[in-house]
């Protein structure tokens, strides 16, 4: 796509026309007119590649692939003279004034007359003017083959800053399933019928995009469901998985059901079930028969969304016990794989549940939802038309439905929504085969067209990613802030840009929401299956990112972005140079799996490919087998993003504080509690965003004012003697910050760090004595996550425990101090009663987590009105005997999870009274279980109204 090409090579022009006059003496104004020539261009190129996408003029595609190819030669000599700009400047200047060109002194450092840079210069400036004459060469063949310049439609162009009328929310637009009830209940009916007793096999089958995903999920998550089973999983299947990654992945979320025991409970509620398959593959075992004893004499559901092979489906078989319990397999598929789900039912095979496209009604109500929400709709004199239009155009297929929702949720009709309407009616007439496809290619691609340029790039990256995965956002917005995709905006970080950049792509329902924050942050997404395949054509299409699924990766020398994805082998191939290579975004271990626990690690022979590669902004690997990076690393001066998931990683070549344009380092591996060395020179790279690696704090860091994430790292240097400072007093931007290792000695630096960082949102802390004036801190106003793991120096909370008149430790105190606090973990942490009740205090605590000895006590009370916004309570309390609510507290608990409290003696009375409970989950209290049976269980009448109950020892 030679727009992205175009967008690219003028954001970069414009950073080095914004360089200081000293470097660009002679240049500059070769630069300026390549800026002004592509300018110009890139008027035209939107359109001309519109044109090239529905293949209707040859000499179309021509003039863009050449127009595209010369954008890049143009990357190319303005990304070399940088690169041997810094260069020479490096070996001729300190560390602190080496920042190409972000750094205004590294330029005034030049001798602007200096043989070496005179000689930089004439070679820039050749190029450049060689390129001028290749842009005018193009663009003369543009008028000699009258390839004509159609405008834009005004509607993509200038896309209406509001609509005139009100739209679904952003985060309002999950899979509604209208039309869908008959299928929902003939698949319920399947699943939890009594009757059939031995392990049946119910399929889901329909075209591609029909929506049989969403009606399995629908199902899967309803209370009926969620009651009758007591295991659930659901694994999607890679291309070209292999059978024991779909049993390891079965395997894992089953034991993350059964083997959770609170000493296994971890910050993410997972590390156990990741602990329990790594140990299943470093001992050789064989994950089939783990699979089968831990299902064995449990009722479960198996849910596996993908095309099976017969000889794959015979694997997973053997693995699934029947056991005449009502256990259930689901298998959910196109119509392709019919016959294999056929075979693979044999006797034990429902009747498949076929889904069929929508009716005009349904096909509107969904079209209805997705613009205006569930209240809204279109202006009554032009609902009837537009009701028969969008079925025409559509042919009740859910996906186009949604697509072209969202182009037209930022139109406004009638006038721009029938110039819409009217390019994809009069694109394919009556044929059967676009009846039969209800134009879907046609309208992915009129909804590409009309993201603006700078989602375009945002979205094509997502053929990076491996197919039908979520995708974690947080790794998304970094990786586009590298690349260049993200804007600056006053007032805003980058991240936040980047964040509304995702939110406009769910909004235009090219993207799909998975999962939030209470903050409206989103957290994970996913693409659909057929929007993904066309990012990687179009990617592919303009050389824009080049996907590998093979073994043998023999990209081509002038790829620019290289994706691999492997998860049906242990050895990967990437040998060749690739010295045009900007981006490497490998995904080589199956994510679902987790890379730095349990995750399967690829082999590969070593990183050589990258030497050649002078020009890379990303390196984003996750599951090689690698204990060391190249020394090398270090002359690779234009690398943002540096993200490394794989296996032992044992060492950092000290060159790594050479990469001083570095903004996110991303180191993580099953080598827990390894303290990776790190120079002192690396804390002084200013363009520092992130930093996820276990490293040792120096005693100061440096001028990072752009240091927004901490995680991982531990202050073994930090001053113990108190009056030592602050250790974070120049990094007072930090957002997020996780700290380890912490002992007593440490709480007056780590009381001075806190109390500078304003901004903070997010605090992990860990150790053997943890201050509990985190609390109290005023600074720390705005933080809505805490995790603690370790004893607090005061178990009643902060003012100790005999100073009852002490302000600070009024127990109402923290609802000012803390206002925004959201989340709370606690392990290990013995806190007392008169704690609690300073919690309980929060007004807008969400979630709260108590796991082992987090609790210093026997009884536990939650008094009268605390607790108020208390939405998710998880208590893992082995020695907890009573636990005692007291009328209003927590009365607005939806879920309520119990970890092996095997000594409570019972529940309490006050549960009874809390409308919005929907779900109790009991984790080994086998004496709880008896007692809220239905028939004689003591308990029964406090949660007789809750819609879930899950009981699992």
């Amino acid at each position: 796509m030679a727009e992205t090409a175009i967008t690219t090579v003028l954001a970069k022009v414009a950073e080095l026309v914004a360089w200081e006059a000293a470097v660009l003496l002679e240049v500059g104004d070769d630069v300026r007119l390549l800026r002004d020539k592509l300018e110009w261009l890139h008027t035209f190129i939107r359109d001309a590649d519109r044109r090239r996408r529905r293949r209707d003029d040859e000499f179309v595609a021509v003039w863009v692939r050449q127009t595209r190819d010369v954008a890049f030669e143009a990357e190319d000599a303005l990304d070399d003279f940088l690169h041997r700009a810094a260069r020479r400047h490096r070996q001729a200047t300190p560390l602190a004034a080496m920042l190409l060109p972000s750094c205004a002194a590294a330029a005034g450092a030049w001798p602007p007359r200096c043989a070496g840079q005179v000689a930089l210069r004439h070679g820039l400036s050749g190029r450049i003017r060689q390129i001028r004459k290749r842009l005018d060469e193009i663009s003369a063949n543009r008028a000699a083959y009258n390839i004509e310049h159609t405008p834009s439609p005004a509607w993509v162009t200038h896309p209406s800053s509001a609509a005139a009328t009100a739209l679904a929310a952003w985060d309002d637009l999950e899979e509604y399933t209208v039309g869908f009830d008959k299928y929902s209940n003939m698949l319920k009916e399947q699943l939890i019928d009594d009757a059939v007793t031995g392990r049946a096999i119910v399929s889901i089958v329909g075209e591609s995009s029909i929506g049989k995903t969403t009606l399995g999920r629908k199902v899967y998550q309803s209370p009926e469901v969620r009651n009758h089973f007591e295991i659930r999983t659901w694994t999607v299947l890679p291309p070209k998985c292999r059978p024991a990654d779909v049993l390891r992945d079965i395997y894992r979320q089953a034991s993350s059901q059964l083997r959770r025991s609170p000493s296994q409970q971890s910050a993410d509620d997972g590390c156990g079930a990741d602990a329990a398959v790594a140990a299943c593959r470093s001992s050789g075992k064989d994950v089939g028969n783990l699979l089968f004893r831990n299902l064995t004499g449990r009722r479960y559901i198996v849910v596996v969304d993908g095309s099976i092979a017969a000889s794959d489906w015979n694997s997973l078989r053997a693995s699934l016990p029947d056991e005449g319990n009502g256990s259930r397999v689901v298998l959910i598929t196109d119509m392709a794989g019919l016959e294999v789900v056929t075979y693979a039912a044999g006797p034990t095979m429902n009747s498949p549940i076929k889904l069929e496209r929508l009716s005009p009604e349904n096909t509107y109500e969904v079209f209805r939802r997705r613009v205006f929400g569930r209240g809204g709709d279109c202006p009554r004199q032009h609902r009837s038309r537009y009701y028969q239009k969008i079925f025409q155009i559509t042919r009740g297929l859910p996906l186009s439905i949604v697509v072209l929702a969202g182009v037209l949720r930022s139109k406004e009709p009638p006038a721009e929504w029938d110039e819409v309407m009217s390019q994809l009616a009069t694109a394919r007439e009556p044929s059967l085969s676009s009846s039969k496809n209800g134009n879907s290619g046609r309208i992915m691609s009129l909804a590409f067209d009309d993201l603006p340029h700078h989602l375009k790039s945002c979205f094509l990256y997502f053929a990076a990613m491996r197919e039908s995965a979520t995708v974690d956002a947080q790794r998304l917005v970094r990786l586009w802030v590298a690349e260049g995709f993200v804007r600056p905006r006053r007032g805003s970080t980058m991240e936040e840009v980047g964040q509304g950049y995702l939110k406009e792509l769910i909004s235009r329902c090219m993207v799909q929401l998975v999962d939030k924050d209470e903050f409206g942050v989103v957290q994970t997404v996913v693409v659909h299956d057929r929007l993904h395949a066309f990012a990687q054509d179009e990617a592919q299409e303009a050389s824009f990112i080049e996907s590998h699924d093979s073994t043998d990766v023999l990209a081509p020398a002038t790829v620019r972005r290289l994706a691999v994805q492997n998860s049906s082998e242990r050895y990967v191939h990437l040998s060749n140079a690739l010295p045009k290579l900007r981006s490497v975004v490998c995904d080589l271990v199956d994510g679902r799996n987790g890379g730095g626990g349990g995750g399967k690690c690829i082999q590969c022979t070593d990183l050589g490919f990258l030497h050649a590669s002078k020009f890379l902004r990303v390196i984003d690997i996750r599951g090689l087998e690698l204990k060391k990076l190249p020394n090398e690393i270090g002359s690779m001066i234009h690398i943002r993003y540096l993200g490394l998931q794989c296996g032992q990683l044992e060492k950092l070549p000290p060159s790594v504080s050479n990469l001083v344009n570095l903004q996110s380092l991303i180191l993580k591996g099953r080598n827990a509690g390894h303290v990776l060395d790190v120079t002192a020179a690396f804390w002084r790279i200013t363009t520092l965003r992130h930093v996820v690696a276990p490293f040792a704090l120096p005693k100061v860091l440096g001028d990072l004012h752009s240091l927004q994430t901490l995680h991982g790292v531990q202050h073994l240097c930090w001053d113990t003697r108190g009056g030592g400072g602050n250790p974070l007093g120049t990094s007072t931007n930090l957002r997020s910050l996780e700290l380890s290792g912490l002992l007593a000695k440490h709480a007056a630096a780590l009381t001075a760090a806190l109390e500078s960082l304003d901004l903070l949102v997010h605090l992990m802390l860990d150790g053997e004595s943890l201050p509990s004036t985190v609390f109290t801190i005023p600074s720390l106003r705005r933080l809505q996550s805490l995790k603690l793991r370790g004893s607090m120096d005061s178990p009643e909370g902060p003012g100790g425990d005999d100073d009852d008149d002490n302000e600070s430790a009024d127990d109402g105190v923290v609802r000012y101090i803390r206002p925004n606090l959201t989340r709370l973990s606690m392990w290990s942490t013995m806190v007392g009663q008169k704690f609690v009740d300073m919690l309980g205090e929060l007004p807008s605590l969400a979630e709260l987590t108590l796991m082992v000895a987090a609790f210093d006590g026997e009884r536990l009370e939650f008094r009268d009105g605390g607790f108020r916004s208390l939405q998710k309570l998880k208590l893992g309390l082995p020695e907890l005997e009573e636990w005692t609510v007291r009328a209003g507290a927590m009365a607005s608990l939806a879920r309520l999870t119990l970890f092996g409290c095997l000594k409570m003696r019972m529940l309490p009375e006050a549960l009874a009274g809390i409308p919005e409970l929907e779900e109790v989950v009991l984790y080994r209290m086998p004496i709880m279980v008896e007692r809220i049976k239905k028939h004689g269980g003591e308990d029964h009448h406090k949660v007789k109204h809750v819609p879930v109950i899950q009981t699992i020892w």
